[in-house]
């Protein structure tokens, strides 16, 4: 979330006006310009090396004065560890956090914004959290282009809180297999709108590439296995029930869905908003991030 850097930095601004979503990756910044739940205009902007700033003040020049803008960072703009929850209130764990993981990322401590959230877990196991960390010095830069441009930042997220708001909250566990191109896999499991696990595969960055043929060559069977471990975690150590449900969020997830069902999966099909949005299927896989936003309710 790191509202944290939010109150100490946004300037104070309380028009109202369209809903904006910026959703920055490693070579674009997403732009979703949102009435409720829909999306009434989207626009993206490429950049190189580190030229985020001018791809942002690009994006920013298409807002209406006043906006709201949440700002949706992607995986290589954060680090998230997940430890043992300390045995201290809200305020004083968020002034302990960059030193209780100094040596778990690769952030000085003094150049950290962190936040975190609760980790469900068995009754016997003592709490967990999972924290996020970015660093400080790099989200000014963003914070002020994007108070300079009259907007009204309301928060800052991690694309991996917000894979749950594809999800309409169920009893039943969904595993969701979330795939973009040239990246790896995000495998993450949710129950009752709840996050319980969340990790990233390694070797199928290149998957929206596969045909059938690579996919019977072993591709498959190797993603399988990552699958079984993930569920095999969550049943065992989490004590939860069998993960039947999957969804596929990837560009020709049609074929993954088939070999899943074919492999017993009987309840795997491809990961659609939860409402109507206004986006095609190839940009909603894209800037799914942003999507979610736009799906929640709660979205400000």
């Amino acid at each position: 979330m790191l509202d944290k850097i939010i109150s100490l930095l946004r300037r104070k601004n309380s028009g109202k006006g369209r809903k904006s979503i910026l959703y920055i990756t490693t070579d674009r910044v997403h732009l979703l310009l949102s009435a409720g739940n829909s999306a009434v205009h989207a626009s993206t902007f490429e950049y190189q090396n580190d030229q985020v700033a001018a791809a942002l003040a690009q994006a920013l020049s298409q807002i209406p004065k006043s906006s709201k803008v949440q700002l949706v960072l992607a995986s290589a703009y954060y680090q998230l560890v997940q430890l043992d929850k300390p045995a201290l209130n809200d305020a004083e764990l968020m002034q302990a956090l960059p030193w209780q993981i100094k040596d778990l990322v690769t952030i000085a401590p003094e150049d950290m914004v962190a936040d975190y959230i609760d980790l469900p877990v068995h009754a016997a196991q003592q709490g967990r959290i999972s924290v996020v960390v970015a660093k400080l010095s790099w989200l000014k830069q963003l914070v002020k282009l994007i108070s300079d441009a009259g907007a009204q930042l309301v928060s800052i997220q991690p694309e991996e809180w917000l894979a749950r708001y594809l999800l309409v909250p169920a009893r039943q566990p969904c595993m969701l297999i979330i795939h973009q191109p040239d990246q790896e896999v995000l495998l993450q499991i949710i129950q009752d709108d709840i996050l319980y696990f969340s990790r990233r595969t390694r070797g199928f960055s290149a998957l929206h590439q596969a045909d059938v043929a690579v996919w019977r060559d072993g591709l498959f069977d190797r993603l399988l296995l990552e699958l079984q471990r993930s569920m095999d975690y969550f049943e065992s150590q989490l004590k939860q029930p069998p993960v039947r449900d999957v969804r596929v969020l990837m560009q020709g997830g049609e074929t993954l869905c088939q070999l899943l069902n074919d492999s017993g999966f009987i309840k795997a099909a491809l990961l659609t908003s939860p409402t109507p949005n206004g986006l095609p299927p190839a940009q909603q896989v894209q800037c799914w991030p942003a999507v979610a936003l736009l799906s929640h309710q709660g979205v400000v």
